[in-house]
């Protein structure tokens, strides 16, 4: 990973532009929807550091490139991180391009390597992603104290999550249904969701990344342990959850997989399952994807 991907929030912060055309134009289009206050400099003042006083972030887009370097030079000695649109040796952070959803954001970014791949990926991704993901996950968001004060442990939260965003209330929000009923089903599934049970699935460690079927993406993304040998299925555990435990197959006892179960865990063995299978635990086993 070359860049790291961060998310900037821009409520309550100033944000400076300036230059000049359709680079310019193109910065104001990008920004207008945010929360943040757009301060557009005039030419003459880009220079001075005191013009960008108080910003958050400067972005700059102008076509002279020395215009461009003594502009971010006098953003930077204010304090803002710097963006220059087309010149990514001048920039602080480089523009991903967005699928914007409101409160979902995907980005895609090259570090200004190739901003033409990243948005061929964005535009073959955008009709993927409905346009109410976002009200799907402001809504989460407004439920997040009282579905932490029902279940505080976040492997147990994470199933009923997952449980909410595959049921109706999902397909409600993304059916723009009326608020009271979205509030309605919400209610209904908070109510009637029971403790998770654990769930045990098998994958082979050879299987191609580009192979992986859907629903074994699926149980990798919801993976509370990752059995696996070391150096072993190291291309498939790059697709599960970041945070999931890994133990090795000598430390993954049937009798230790059986109580992560009990507790409602979601295992995944990159590994033959022949030892839990003689044990009487029954790991279902996960598809690939066809022309494998």
């Amino acid at each position: 990973m070359d860049v790291f991907p961060a998310f900037y929030p821009l409520a309550g912060r100033r944000v400076g532009l300036a230059g000049a055309g359709e680079g310019l134009d193109a910065r104001l289009r990008l920004l207008a929807g945010s929360p943040a206050e757009l301060v557009v400099l005039e030419v003459e003042a880009a220079h001075s550091p005191e013009a960008w006083a108080g910003m958050a972030l400067g972005f700059i887009a102008h076509p002279d490139e020395a215009f461009s370097r003594l502009a971010a030079d006098a953003a930077r000695q204010a304090g803002a991180a710097v963006n220059v649109m087309d010149r990514p040796a001048l920039c602080d952070f480089t523009v991903p391009a967005l699928i914007d959803r409101g409160a979902l954001v995907a980005a895609f970014g090259t570090g200004g390597a190739s901003p033409l791949v990243a948005a061929r990926l964005r535009a073959e991704l955008e009709t993927r992603i409905p346009e109410g993901a976002g009200r799907l996950a402001r809504l989460l968001d407004d439920y997040k104290s009282e579905l932490r004060r029902r279940w505080p442990d976040p492997a147990d939260r994470r199933v009923i999550l997952s449980g909410i965003l595959e049921g109706p209330v999902a397909a409600a929000v993304l059916e723009d249904r009326p608020a009271a009923e979205v509030q309605e089903l919400m209610a209904a599934a908070i109510s009637g969701a029971a403790r998770p049970e654990g769930r045990l699935f098998a994958l082979s460690p050879a299987t191609l990344p580009d192979l992986v079927s859907l629903r074994a993406l699926r149980a990798l993304s919801s993976a509370d342990v990752l059995v696996m040998a070391p150096g072993v299925g190291e291309a498939l555990a790059v697709l599960a959850r970041r945070e999931a435990r890994r133990l090795a197959p000598a430390e993954a006892s049937p009798e230790r997989v059986a109580a992560l179960l009990a507790e409602g865990r979601t295992l995944v063995l990159l590994a033959d399952p022949g030892p839990w299978r003689e044990a009487g635990l029954s790991p279902e086993i996960l598809p690939v994807a066809p022309g494998s």
